[in-house]
């Protein structure tokens, strides 16, 4: 099983060729990092549960609803009167997103300890994390804490799987947040990052020559394994005794929002099918899988890509479209 846990939010989109709007015109789309991840990884065919906290008005109604309506498991969700996280989506002339959040006292963001179950399923191998919930507090210290409980030690109940998905606009402290950053990952088993994530962290203007210093320093740091993304260039795998670089998925892209989630999320999701769920097994992972592990990724987040909003596939699509990559 793969516990996600973090933020919940609602994304407001930008339509497309609505006329005669001048502030735009937006539509209802529930979203978040480990939220998207939750239901890319359960349409992918992996057990999941979603670990967070959920308003209880009308678009709460429509994020639980959601991830009840894809199979993921709800049971390590708690209820709460607050209001929904917002986050405005603007489109740039090159197709990135840009973001604007509203999230003062949202309930995600108000996870608390007390809301945390004592213990988790014994059928869990992988705690999912990252984003804007490991910087907003008090979250991100209960997250932290649960982190703590869970995937550190001498014999961790679950391995950490964390993404960055680093949001300019929130983080106050870029300094702070660099240490937080290399503190994760060193209790991380897998880190999953965008090569902008760590052009920003790292404060990289031409990344492409750096990205091997990094990615090394990331797996002296503590990480098992590291899965770099790169948009149209593709994506780097490596671990203790391997590195591997797979090329893009040509499709056309309609848009770019969940890509990443859904990468993370297939990565982890292929991992428990395979039953590789220990940091020894992960460190040895030879080019092979490795190889075969971002593949699989790269083509559930291709298939996203070619829909609005954070869509991403399900088991039998991936397969029926990408037949020799199927895990």
């Amino acid at each position: 099983m793969i516990i996600c846990c973090g933020e919940n939010l609602i994304d407001m989109v930008p339509m497309v060729g609505v006329a005669n709007t001048p502030y735009g015109c937006f539509k209802v789309a529930p979203g978040g990092c480990p939220y998207n991840s939750a239901i890319a990884a359960a349409r992918l065919g992996a057990e999941v549960a979603f670990l967070g906290k959920i308003a209880s008005d009308f678009l709460g109604e429509k994020l639980y609803g959601r991830l009840a309506g894809n199979g993921v498991k709800t049971e390590l969700i708690r209820r709460a009167p607050q209001p929904v996280t917002l986050a405005f989506v603007e489109r740039s002339p090159t197709g990135e997103n840009n973001y604007a959040f509203y999230a003062e006292n949202a309930a995600d963001r108000t996870l608390l300890p007390t809301d945390l179950p004592t213990s988790l399923p014994a059928s869990a191998h992988f705690l999912l994390a990252g984003s804007i919930s490991m910087v907003l507090e008090p979250a991100a210290s209960t997250i932290g804490g649960l982190i703590q409980r869970e995937c550190t030690g001498a014999n961790p109940h679950l391995l950490l799987s964390y993404d960055p998905n680093v949001r300019p606009s929130l983080i106050a402290d870029k300094a702070a947040f660099k240490r937080n950053f290399e503190s994760l990952c060193s209790v991380s088993a897998i880190v999953k990052a965008s090569d902008s994530d760590l052009a920003w962290i790292y404060d990289c203007a031409e990344i492409d020559s750096e990205l091997d210093n990094i990615v090394s320093r990331l797996l002296e740091l503590g990480a098992s394994v590291v899965f770099l993304t790169r948009g149209e260039k593709g994506c780097v795998a490596e671990n203790h005794v391997a590195r591997v670089a797979c090329e893009a998925e040509k499709v056309k892209v309609v848009d770019t929002i969940g890509a990443g989630d859904t990468f993370h999320a297939a990565i982890v999701a292929a991992l428990d099918t395979m039953g590789i769920w220990t940091r020894a097994q992960l460190e040895n992972l030879d080019a092979a899988t490795l190889t075969r592990l971002a593949r699989f990724a790269q083509a559930a987040s291709a298939i996203n890509c070619t829909r609005e909003g954070a869509d991403p596939p399900t088991r039998e699509e991936l397969a029926r479209q990408y037949p020799g990559l199927a895990i």
